[in-house]
């Protein structure tokens, strides 16, 4: 129960800080959005898990190197970026010019390969000492604790829409954050650990 509780976890704090990295705070982040329309969520978990289990496995022969292993983390943290960013240009030239493909997978490819979730699973790597077995599991991992973030916020959303107390104030996105977050603490809970680094 330990282990699905920290991957859960994981998951929901990256579906609650992800807005306000990477959207300046406008809207709600991807998974709050997939989580509205569930339809186009397994398009783009297969692309979360095909780059959370590839950059970890990059990441992690990466790290055999003594140069790197010996590095801080902020270079850890830009070695992970560029990474993920590598990946994905190669991803996307050979998804656009190979299979041809319409612009609504190529901006799903963008968004799943700088998802703070495929970032962070290199981070949880490094932390871990993890090896390529244990990399390819935490990358597995990340993809399905999206699938469960994301269709746990869904009910947490319908049942939110359906709910006539609610301040108006409070009604769409600062419920769904408030709602999140406190599914997120739930979560660590459950787990075992604390929220400290």
């Amino acid at each position: 129960m330990s282990i699905l509780g920290s991957l859960l976890s994981a998951a929901l704090y990256a579906c609650l800080f992800q807005n306000l990295i990477f959207s300046g705070g406008y809207g709600m982040d991807e998974a709050i959005r997939m989580a509205a329309k569930p339809r186009q969520l397994f398009p783009l978990t297969i692309f979360i898990v095909y780059f959370s289990t590839l950059s970890s496995v990059v990441c992690v022969l990466l790290e055999q190197i003594a140069a790197v292993r010996a590095s801080g983390v902020m270079w850890h943290a830009l070695l992970f970026v560029g990474v993920s960013a590598v990946l994905y240009l190669a991803t996307l030239l050979v998804v656009r010019f190979g299979f041809r493909a319409q612009p609504r997978t190529v901006r799903r490819l963008g968004v799943a390969a700088f998802n703070t979730l495929v970032l962070a699973v290199p981070f949880i790597n490094y932390r871990a000492a993890f090896g390529v077995f244990e990399a390819i599991g935490a990358g597995l991992g990340a993809g399905v604790s999206f699938v469960v973030a994301v269709l746990l916020t869904n009910f947490g959303l319908r049942a939110l829409a359906k709910n006539e107390r609610i301040p108006g104030a409070f009604r769409g996105t600062p419920a769904a954050f408030c709602y999140v977050s406190i599914l997120a603490l739930a979560f660590t809970g459950l787990s075992g650990g604390g929220m400290g680094v």
